[in-house]
């Protein structure tokens, strides 16, 4: 049986120069970060975004690589961060003092709203020996799609659209469960066999742009059915799927790595009445108890 939540899968339009990306982030993907966390619903929207937009655009790269969303500001989220690797998606979001209380209640907000003014960075980060790849654009757009569809039109000189919806599924005395989906479409370049791919471009556009946020986050909707009847009429063409997960790279051995680079002070005043140091993910909250004896004889310290 073929999986219709937690998957990203490729997609092509045989009567119009498309290809693109369909994601849909669920139970697996989506719901335990958001509800890990408990973060006030616009900052669970703008994250379930992120982490959605991480997943489409890592998806496209032709290497193996990790693709980091990051924004920083002085709003009330000091900081997000969205990655994907290989299938698997973190991420987490800072909130400035009292920032939690005094969007409770709020819905849906733009992304210089709740960052500030500032910029959106996209990293690849090809490993240790490699210089990471970084592009930047500004938090100028209503919705973190508009921002990153100017990010490709400047950056990459290519024509993209892009659509995400978040929302949560209230059923009966069950609890909620977050879900997230989006589409991400790019127009081929003009070359002999295609001509000129304007128009064609421009059709297939208008049928994007009728896409609603139900639709793209619809349990009873499967992706495939989704492309179709948005697309049916060019052909549409869903390619194999692959697997989405929450996944945190996170080990007591990384932590030890970055602690060892700390002041011997700063560790003595870190170690808890246990005589433990105690360092928690921000990613997936989990809490790591570590030996200070590990990291000051490594050192010699």
């Amino acid at each position: 049986m073929t999986a219709t939540d937690d998957i990203i899968a490729p997609f092509s339009l045989d009567n119009a120069p498309v290809r693109g990306r369909i994601a849909r982030l669920a139970e697996g993907a989506l719901d335990p970060i958001l509800h890990r966390h408990d973060y006030p619903r616009p900052v669970a929207l703008l994250l379930g975004e992120a982490l959605t937009l991480a997943a489409l655009i890592g998806s496209l790269l032709k290497t193996d690589g990790r693709l980091v969303i990051q924004a920083q500001g002085e709003g009330p989220v000091s900081l997000l961060v969205a990655e994907h690797l290989d299938g698997g998606v973190r991420g987490y979001a800072r909130l400035a003092d009292g920032a939690a209380e005094a969007l409770r209640g709020a819905h849906r907000m733009a992304p210089a709203e709740l960052l500030g003014a500032g910029s959106l960075i996209l990293t690849l980060d090809l490993g240790e020996s490699t210089t990471p790849f970084q592009g930047v654009v500004a938090l100028e757009g209503a919705t973190l799609a508009q921002c990153a569809e100017t990010y490709f039109r400047v950056s990459e000189q290519t024509d993209t659209g892009i659509r995400l919806a978040v929302g949560e599924i209230i059923s009966g005395d069950a609890p909620s469960q977050w879900r997230a989906g989006g589409v991400l479409m790019q127009r081929l370049a003009s070359d002999q066999t295609r001509g000129d791919t304007e128009e064609d471009w421009r059709r297939a556009s208008i049928l994007f742009h009728t896409l609603t946020d139900e639709e793209l986050i619809d349990p009873a909707l499967p992706a495939d059915r989704l492309l179709y009847r948005l697309f049916h009429e060019e052909g549409v063409r869903m390619g194999e799927a692959a697997p989405l997960d929450d996944r945190c790279s996170c080990s007591a051995e990384r932590l030890t790595s970055v602690m060892k680079t700390f002041p011997k002070d700063e560790i003595a005043d870190l170690i808890e009445p246990d005589g433990k140091l105690h360092a928690r993910c921000q990613f997936c909250s989990r809490e790591y108890l570590i030996d200070p004896a590990q990291i000051l004889a490594a050192e010699g310290k």
